[in-house]
């Protein structure tokens, strides 16, 4: 049998591919090669946690409330000098560069004031009733402290006994492990959350997690994608012929437990690569997110006396969860968001995912939606049983793809919107229609000979809803279709609706539509959180810039100089860089040749 093991090309495999030298990839052993290997004190239990809490916790933890890390140095200042994936802390900070946990969360010169834990269920309360009930309300917070009480009081007594035999030496001395009548073993100390997110042909280094920063039992729950993660034990050759290498896979919704020797005689790593073999099956590793749960210690004072104790558990019920600048310094509790804030300024979320997505992906999207003439059925409802001769303010016009339906109704329409491509494209679309006869367009999109005119100069403007650009009372209608859940503030969303009934003339309509928390069973949506990213996969052809010009002054993306291609001075960067370089924040996804842009969005519920 063959295997082909597929390698991402990076920075340094090009620049060897450069001086001639052979550029060769890592491969992955099977798992089953090390089948008759036991590691005591390993456990992995499938199916840890359901579906809808995997999509649940990946929803919060990686959507836009999700409090990712400054930059962290890792130890020896390896390649870049810093942590290459994305890393979340929660309770106490593991500082990387010194492979410790910083203890005294109010030291900011070493940013170590880290979100706290999430406040779950208390003693003595139903711990999945509490998670179900969560799960109901698409309170990700609350699934997330609800699994790690979970994990809390797990007894995993049965699971270890059975990876052991006879006495197995640990930090704290042998341990006498019966495997018929084994005591229960939880971990009910636990005080610490690490999230990492691994991308395909990412991995980590061999090590054993510090003893003096952290206490036995390493836990390590995965979302989304598995992985196969290799454990060696301490003087084993480096291929464990001698029985002292394992690979076990670690499938999605997963916990793996490291405890006594697995814990401590066994250092763990995770190879970089694209796929990995499982039982004979070549496995294309996809986007892993993994919750690493530990107990943190205290310093010891003097190892002669009795083994540390744990750090003091900090937690909050509080969401969303925030750094140290956002925390009370004397209480290590966060301070709560103020909801009624007036601050309608437009915060970072909504620059990077909502304005610039739309600004790169303009082209793309009208032609796959206003060109095809792709409306919504309220909408085009409310717009015919306008009075003709109507004036309807479109706020959040996009490429304009509801002007054709609005002249068809005998009305006209003033349109805004913050994108300025979005724009360019609703003016080409309505010259291009002319051009080439109305016939050409979709139903939805067609207009009369009379109206043409209108529709090849429709009267827009580059505007935030915020601000809308009419005069008070100016209009008969408004609408605003499929804006207000790009906004991410409250404030800001009792502002557009503000702005649209400032502009409507007394007795006019107003028709607002956005995306619902609650979806049929037919549609494709499926949201397990109220904010969400929304992956937008853009083809290449479609956009109009990679960055080839990264030296220069002027950061004006429209300036650069368009390409469809990477030029030959950085093809050392590799495609995924050269994107996410031209479109901060996008990705390249190199299995289906797309760049995939995250939309923010927020879902409303019933009442809200």
């Amino acid at each position: 049998r063959l295997f082909l093991d597929f390698v991402a090309p990076t920075h340094r495999s090009w620049e060897k591919a450069k001086r001639g030298q052979e550029v060769v990839g890592p491969r992955s052993d099977c798992t089953s090669t090390t089948d008759d290997v036991t590691v005591p004190g390993l456990v992995v239990i499938p199916d840890f946690i359901s579906e809808d809490e995997e999509a649940t916790l990946l929803a919060v933890l990686t959507g836009p409330t999700a409090p990712w890390a400054p930059s962290q140095a890792s130890m020896g200042k390896i390649g870049s000098g810093n942590v290459r994936r994305r890393v979340q802390h929660y309770g106490y900070v593991f500082d990387y560069e010194t492979a410790d946990v910083l203890r005294d969360r109010n030291d900011v010169s070493r940013r170590a004031g880290c979100p706290p834990m999430p406040a779950g269920p208390r003693d003595g309360e139903d711990v999945e009733a509490c998670i179900d009930k969560a799960l109901r309300r698409w309170d990700g917070w609350g699934v997330f402290a609800g699994v790690i009480q979970r994990t809390r009081s797990h007894d995993f007594g049965p699971s270890i006994a059975a990876t052991t035999s006879g006495s197995t030496s640990t930090a704290e001395g042998n341990v006498r492990r019966d495997n018929n009548t084994h005591q229960p073993v939880a971990f009910a100390d636990i005080n610490q959350a690490t999230v990492n997110e691994y991308k395909p042909g990412q991995g980590i280094g061999s090590h054993v997690d510090t003893p003096s920063a952290f206490g036995d039992g390493l836990l390590s729950i995965s979302l989304s994608g598995g992985t196969v993660m290799e454990f060696r034990r301490h003087g084993a050759s480096h291929r464990g012929r001698d029985g002292g290498r394992k690979l076990v896979h670690l499938p999605a919704r997963s916990l793996c437990l490291m405890s006594g020797a697995a814990r401590y005689e066994w250092e763990h790593m995770i190879v970089s690569r694209m796929t990995d073999t499982v039982n004979g099956v070549v496995v294309p590793r996809q986007l892993r997110v993994s919750i690493t749960l530990r107990t943190a210690l205290a310093e010891a004072v003097d190892a002669a006396e009795e083994p540390p104790k744990p750090l003091a558990l900090v937690e909050s019920s509080v969401f969303p969860p925030r750094w140290t600048e956002d925390c009370d310094s004397a209480t290590n509790t966060i301070k709560p968001a103020d909801e009624d804030s007036p601050d309608i300024s437009t915060p970072f979320t909504e620059r990077n995912h909502v304005h610039a997505v739309y600004d790169a992906i303009a082209t793309q999207w009208h032609h796959t939606r206003g060109k095809r003439g792709v409306l919504w059925p309220g909408a085009t409802q409310f717009l015919k049983e306008l009075p003709r001769g109507s004036v309807v303010a479109d706020v959040g016009c996009g490429d304009g793809k509801y002007f054709p339906a609005i002249y068809e109704a005998g009305s006209y329409v003033i349109g805004s919107d913050i994108s300025r491509p979005l724009l360019q494209t609703a003016v080409e679309a309505g010259k291009s229609i002319i051009l080439r006869g109305s016939d050409s367009a979709p139903e939805s999109r067609r207009i009369g000979d009379s109206k043409e005119m209108l529709n090849a100069r429709p009267a827009v403007a580059v505007a935030d809803c915020m601000h809308v650009p009419l005069r008070s009372r100016s209009v008969d209608a408004a609408i605003c279709i499929a804006v207000m859940h790009h906004l991410s503030t409250k404030a800001r969303r009792i502002r557009c609706l503000t702005e649209l009934a400032r502009v409507v003339r007394v007795g006019g309509l107003i028709n607002v539509q956005a995306w619902a928390m609650d979806q049929e069973e037919s549609s494709k949506r499926k949201f397990a959180a109220t904010d969400v990213f929304v992956p937008f996969n853009a083809q290449p052809r479609y956009l109009d810039k990679v960055n080839e010009n990264t030296d220069s002054e002027n950061d004006d993306v429209i300036n650069r100089t368009p390409t469809s291609r990477p030029s030959s001075d950085n093809i050392g960067q590799g495609v995924a860089e050269m994107y996410s370089q031209a479109y901060d924040g996008a990705e390249f996804d190199e299995r289906k040749g797309l760049v995939v842009f995250q939309r923010y969005c927020h879902l409303y519920c019933k009442g809200e």
